[in-house]
């Protein structure tokens, strides 16, 4: 077999086996690499990566790898609540002890109880157990208990989270943290669980503000959490999965007020279900619902009428009851025909006008009446 001089061009065949080669690596390069995080999805999973990474902000592994120890730390700081000047030196960490999901043992100096929660929220008064199993085991100690309630997705409620004494670790902070990893550290170098773990969070985070890029008619369980979120920011109110026998929805209440009719005891909200606008009642007393429904009802068409909203009649008797719906839709779009959030923010605020408007016509009439 001859061998080919400089500038003699090879037999065809062996062009085309070149060819071949380089189009499967190009093609190889181009396909989507595989997300350890898109298989290992449960709370436990993220439990045992959260705990792995603390691990490496211990000074033994800065020789290791000293990009992943300094977001190891960046990460246990922001944990702690400490800012950068503050010094790791010693770090144990573990998992499931005494039921609490994540914990750190940091400079023998802080104790941190990690409640990590993934699709879920607390309950059953757990926050307030972890806390006291804590600091009934170092009741004789000088460490100091520091509690994190860590949490990726949204969530509607945070109150008593912080009334337990909890830090809120939102995903904002932890996309920061791992951005700055991906950012400053050489690809070649990157660690691959490090940089999986990033791309799982962003495409949540992205997933999360679709409400703000996808058309109004394709938001998703997603979109509606993210726009909940930002509406919080504006007027308030609360928001959580609300089940039902048709399989449940997404609800968002705020406005809420106390009132009376001729004595009889009620309070009254707004309520969005998804993309319904709802004009809810809460009644007090069990026989008492449809006579406030009735009136509060007649009082609420006659403003409506008067202030150009246009309504319909909703919901059935109950403790928690629709009174009637918005018959437009009340999320606004801009040009593109996506959500314009501030008119959106302005459009409720002034149907929340009615609201007051009503208000002050069962006033006149319990005036008139008393």
């Amino acid at each position: 077999m001859r061998n080919n001089y400089p500038g003699e061009k090879k037999p065809f065949k062996f062009r085309l086996s070149e060819f071949n080669i380089s189009f499967l690596d190009k093609t190889l390069r181009m396909k989507k690499r595989p997300n350890i995080f898109d298989y290992a999805t449960s709370e436990l999973s993220q439990d045992a990566f959260l705990t792995w990474l603390i691990q490496w902000a211990d000074k033994d592994y800065r020789e290791i790898d000293s990009s992943l120890n300094a977001c190891a730390i960046s990460f246990v700081q922001e944990l702690l609540g400490k800012d950068n000047s503050y010094k790791i030196e010693t770090v144990e960490a573990g998992r499931q002890w005494n039921n609490i999901d994540v914990w750190a043992l940091v400079n023998n100096q802080y104790f941190l109880v990690i409640e990590d929660k993934k699709g879920t929220k607390e309950h059953s008064d757990q926050l307030n157990r972890y806390s006291e199993i804590a600091k009934n085991h170092y009741e004789k100690s000088e460490i100091e208990i520091k509690l994190v309630y860590f949490k990726m997705e949204e969530q509607g409620k945070y109150s008593d989270i912080k009334n337990a004494g909890f830090l809120i670790f939102q995903r904002s902070k932890m996309l920061s943290i791992l951005e700055h990893y991906v950012n400053s550290t050489e690809k070649s170098m990157q660690n691959d669980i490090i940089v999986d773990y990033h791309k799982n969070l962003d495409n949540l985070n992205k997933k999360i503000n679709s409400y703000l890029t996808k058309p109004l008619n394709e938001w998703y369980w997603y979109s509606w959490q993210g726009f909940y979120s930002e509406l919080q920011k504006h007027i308030g109110g609360n928001w959580e999965y609300v089940s039902n026998a048709a399989g449940g929805f997404l609800g968002f209440w705020w406005n809420w007020n106390y009132s009376k009719i001729d004595g009889k005891e009620f309070e009254y909200y707004l309520q969005l279900e998804q993309d319904k606008f709802v004009f809810k009642l809460y009644a007090y007393k069990e026989n008492e619902r449809r006579e406030i429904r009735d009136f509060y009802r007649r009082h609420l068409y006659k403003k409506a009428k008067e202030l150009n909203v246009e309504i319909s009649q909703f919901g059935r008797l109950g403790a928690y009851m629709g009174v009637a719906k918005l018959n437009s839709e009340y999320r606004l779009t801009n040009e593109n025909g996506l959500l314009n959030i501030q008119a959106t923010v302005d459009n409720l605020k002034n149907i929340m006008k009615l609201i007051n408007e009503t208000e002050k016509e069962i006033k006149a009439h319990n005036k008139v009446y008393s």
